[in-house]
């Protein structure tokens, strides 16, 4: 009984750290909502919506926040769900520039965790929308769609 008790204290912990990060990144998603003046003025700050294979046709619920990171750089923290599953936060520093109206354009590449794989990501970011193109080097690809959240 004591056996079985301490294999399971790493899967506890685990789902410990797992449901800790998931409340940070709402209570830093729900901060960057409200502090986002209206309307919006640039790219940064928080963004709701999808992202759906071209390849398979899987989606599901894509939240972001785009930070400044400096040298022309930006932090795009993102938390993405595939179907009932929410899988954690990660974030990915991207090259930008500016489109000179607010927006940005950008290229590079996320590591996605868990064996997930590197995706190339290109898109743009105006103060209104984000839209985005991804492609793994496992050969799925699809978009990400997003706009501010209500």
């Amino acid at each position: 009984m004591l056996n079985l008790f301490h294999r399971r204290i790493p899967v506890l912990l685990l789902a410990i750290l797992l449901l800790v990060g998931c409340a940070s990144y709402q209570r830093d998603f729900r901060t960057s909502v409200e502090e986002q003046p209206r309307p919006a003025t640039n790219a940064l700050g928080p963004w709701v919506g999808e992202w759906r294979s071209d390849m398979n046709g899987h989606h599901g619920p894509l939240w972001c926040v785009i930070e400044p990171h400096g040298g022309g750089d930006h932090a795009f923290r993102y938390r993405a769900g595939w179907g009932v599953l929410r899988f954690g936060d990660y974030t990915h520093i991207v090259p930008t520039r500016s489109d000179g109206a607010g927006g940005l354009i950008f290229e590079g590449q996320m590591d996605l965790p868990g064996g997930v794989g590197v995706h190339h990501v290109e898109g743009r970011v105006t103060p209104e929308s984000f839209d985005a193109r991804y492609r793994s080097e496992r050969g799925d690809h699809g978009r990400m769609s997003l706009k501010r959240p209500d």
